[in-house]
């Protein structure tokens, strides 16, 4: 017997307006209108909705699949105030708004991560299911360089007299190691983040980056009502993998799956992996459904 054929697919780019500023995002979504949806956020260093690009089309087979560059990421303009995880909840917010999607799986990546979890703990009514991969929810699992380093960078004027692009490749590739994160990256994957890392503006990184120095959502995650996944490598060094397994614990009922010889960037290093470990948790319920009918 034929194998069943797989669900036709349209991927777009487009752009809209949010909050008076102009935001960029790539779409997924099965030629035969579905009501789910879903939204992927990317992570904060080198990238933007690109970083989804290895899963996106087959997530669109099942979901009206939604990845923005966020603010001041990729092709978005910067957000008009400063950046900070609390804005970037309230941009999530009212980019489904805009589109109108009501509930919806949300999955975020690194500091997509701390941006999913936050607006989970706050519109617990409005997210179906969660998977967070590697992100980062405590300052204190941060790398001891990365808050010496960023506390100097952070220095008044600093930004200002330091040219963009040296700044960014110092810090962010040499000094934080992050290098040793995106080894096993094909070429091309390497290329669009430093392409990335070179584009977003100083101000963004150092606000957010301030931020995470100081961040901790234990007690958000502890208050956390929809089911999550958490997914990590094993080899992540940016955050250690550790911190997913104590955002487990914290997280109730969650899942976790730490990811043999792969680092921060399981999405981009595994991407088979993780469609693996992510769908069969986001179809659960309507497998279960199906069997109830």
């Amino acid at each position: 017997m034929a194998p069943p054929r797989a669900n036709p697919v349209a991927v777009r780019g487009r752009t809209l307006e949010i909050d008076g500023r102009r935001i960029f995002l790539r779409e997924a979504a099965p030629v035969k209108p579905t009501a789910r949806s879903l939204v992927l956020l990317h992570g904060w260093i080198g990238t933007s909705s690109w970083m989804y690009r290895h899963v996106l089309t087959e997530l669109g087979r099942r979901f009206r699949t939604v990845v923005p560059d966020l603010p001041g990421f990729g092709r978005s303009q910067t957000l008009s105030g400063r950046a900070s995880v609390e804005a970037y909840t309230r941009f999530v917010e009212h980019l489904v708004d805009a589109l109108g999607i009501d509930r919806f799986h949300l999955v975020g990546a690194s500091v997509g991560g701390t941006i999913a979890l936050s607006f989970a703990h706050r519109f617990p009514e409005r997210v179906e299911k969660l998977v967070l991969q590697g992100p980062v929810y405590r300052g204190s699992d941060l790398p001891q360089r990365f808050h010496m380093l960023y506390r100097i960078v952070d220095l008044p004027g600093v930004v200002e007299l330091v040219p963009k692009a040296p700044i960014k490749w110092w810090f962010l590739i040499r000094r934080l190691d992050f290098g040793r994160d995106t080894r096993h990256l094909l070429p091309e994957d390497r290329r669009l983040l430093t392409r990335d890392i070179l584009g977003v503006p100083n101000h963004t990184l150092v606000n957010v980056g301030r931020e995470l120095l100081r961040i901790d959502l234990s007690d958000t995650a502890g208050n956390v009502c929809v089911p999550t996944l958490i997914l990590d490598g094993a080899d992540a060094r940016l955050v250690p993998a550790s911190a997913s397994r104590h955002l487990h614990r914290l997280i109730p009922d969650s899942r976790c799956h730490i990811v043999p010889d792969c680092g921060h960037n399981l999405v981009l290093e595994r991407p088979q992996v993780f469609l693996d470990l992510a769908l069969p948790f986001l179809e659960e319920g309507k497998r279960a459904l199906r069997k109830k009918k």
